[in-house]
């Protein structure tokens, strides 16, 4: 080769990694409500677009963000179907100060925000509300939809506040009502059918972080996805924590259609007693997951008409973990654990292998009202097993039961009742009770192979013949707490120096507990 054809090619190279190197150039798009105008360039701070009506027609490459004017008032609704990369996603964020912009909706669109058919993108620091004159079914803040896509990967949600959803509290089981649809804070669906979609869909990498949730109705986070066993279809590397759902009457969190979806450091509180009598109802739950991870989360002042647990091991669900986490004033309870049986095994995995331990539940089960048909008055035991639910593990947890607020509640601490069938070979090990007023340790009703071991109570607490043992000590550390177990370790470290309200005083769960240091 001569001399000039090298010069030639390296020419040709260096124009070849220029041109490739511009057209990889980033992005970002601004958009301010009030000062914009849509026949700017949009792609400066000084020059931003008005209207979201342009997002529409941008040519969306990876590392390209969508930034909003802080402290800006929207009333549109932003819709955006892009895909990133792994090492540049779509951002839609905010820009010029602090104050997140506010996507404020009057409940004339279904969502404020709707994410479709995307991957690789990050959603942070907005301020969503969508409100109308009444509740509106199937109103969301956020919707992040997949509709016969394949496989999402790489998708984060964060630092968002939402409030303000004012939607429907029928969830729609069935129930014919006008306003039948539950209102969601944030709805992630990857299911569009009801049984499977020509171009079975998931999420893979999905990041819910740092939200707050105010006053929402129905639900907080809530999933939908492939969750026939004979479609199995599940979304992986699912993590939900650190968010705050502050009146939220309805559902908490709900993870569908998930393998090892993790659920952490979540706060859900003050929920208001809006419920009809036909809707059921927990804090945090998984559906349709194998190999779910609850832990570090609290959950409290839970009112739902049904059911109202802090917390639920669902059906379609095996090998469920809950721990570390704190329950207390729930009216329902701390915990529900159920199998809707006589579905077939290629529809549902039932309810099998639910592990709960190192839990703490204060005062819970406080229903001072008539149940409907199916249970007895009052129904709000701490633990509802029903159905026929398999190989439950509870052991090392912590219950402390007040004494009631009148006669007529619930005093029972575990009840296995029937939902087309009953629980089989449960195991209660190593739990610590307290109990001010008479209380019945277990109703097992026709439930079979329970087995008890090493559990210690304080107070009047009446137990089976085997398994229980009456401790005449107060109830304090030096009861439960063995250091050489890093999970007791644990749980006192997340308690640190959080309080409950019990009769109108905050009190330290250190001092309800006897933790000395």
């Amino acid at each position: 080769m001569n001399h000039f054809n090298k010069l030639f090619l390296a020419g040709l190279f260096f124009l070849a990694v220029s041109c490739n190197q511009v057209s990889e150039k980033n992005t970002t798009y601004f958009f301010d409500a009030a000062s914009g105008s849509d026949l700017n360039s949009g792609t400066s701070a000084s020059h931003p677009f008005q209207s979201f009506e342009k997002i529409l027609h941008l040519n969306l490459k990876p590392g390209d963000s969508i930034l909003l004017k802080s402290g800006a008032i929207f009333t549109e609704k932003l819709y955006l179907s892009a895909k990133g990369s792994p090492e540049k996603p779509i951002v839609i964020g905010k820009y010029g100060g602090e104050v997140k912009p506010h996507l404020k909706g009057d409940a004339t669109k279904r969502e404020m925000v709707h994410i479709y058919n995307s991957g690789h993108l990050i959603i942070r620091d907005l301020e969503i509300s969508n409100r109308g004159n009444k509740p509106m079914p199937n109103l969301n803040g956020l919707y992040v939809e997949l509709d016969n896509y394949g496989v999402a990967k790489n998708i984060t949600v964060d630092n968002l506040f939402i409030h303000d959803i004012f939607g429907s509290l029928f969830k729609g089981d069935g129930y014919q009502h006008e306003e039948v649809g539950a209102g969601q804070a944030i709805l992630l669906e990857s299911l569009k059918s009801g049984e499977q979609d020509s171009i079975p869909s998931c999420f893979d990498g999905l990041l819910i972080q740092n939200c707050l949730i105010k006053d929402c109705q129905r639900n907080g986070i809530m999933m939908w996805g492939n969750w026939i066993r004979k479609h199995w279809f599940p979304s992986r590397n699912v993590v939900i924590r650190n968010n705050v759902l502050d009146g939220v009457p309805g559902d908490g969190i709900v993870p569908v259609g998930c393998e090892s979806p993790l659920v952490e450091y979540n706060v859900m509180k003050n929920c208001p007693d809006l419920l009809p009598d036909s809707e059921a109802c927990d804090g945090i739950w998984p559906w349709s997951c194998d190999n779910a991870v609850i832990q570090y989360n609290i959950v409290s002042n839970h009112h739902s008409k049904v059911d109202g647990y802090g917390f639920d091991s669902d059906y379609n669900c095996r090998n469920s973990l809950f721990q570390y986490n704190i329950s207390y004033n729930n009216t329902g309870g701390f915990l529900l654990i159920c199998n809707s049986g006589g579905w077939t095994e290629d529809w549902s995995a039932g309810n099998v292998g639910t592990i709960i331990r190192y839990n703490l539940s204060i005062n819970d089960g406080l229903r001072d009202y008539l149940m409907e048909k199916g249970h007895k008055p009052y129904f709000s035991p701490v633990i509802h097993i029903t159905g026929p639910v398999k190989n439950t593990i509870i052991e090392k947890n912590l219950f402390y039961v007040l004494k009631k607020q009148t006669p007529e509640i619930d005093k029972t601490i575990v009840n296995l009742t029937n939902w087309k069938g009953y629980a089989d070979s449960s195991f209660f090990a190593s739990n610590f009770l307290f109990v001010e007023e008479p209380n019945l340790a277990v109703e097992t009703t026709l439930s079979t192979h329970n087995f008890y071991h090493g559990n210690v109570f304080v107070g009047p607490l009446s137990v089976p013949s085997g398994g229980f043992k009456k401790s005449e000590d107060k109830f304090n550390q030096s009861l439960w707490f063995q250091k050489e177990d890093t999970n007791w370790v644990n749980l006192v470290r997340f308690i640190g120096n959080k309080t409950v309200p019990i009769n109108g005083e905050l009190i330290p769960i250190t001092k309800i507990l006897g933790i000395e240091n």
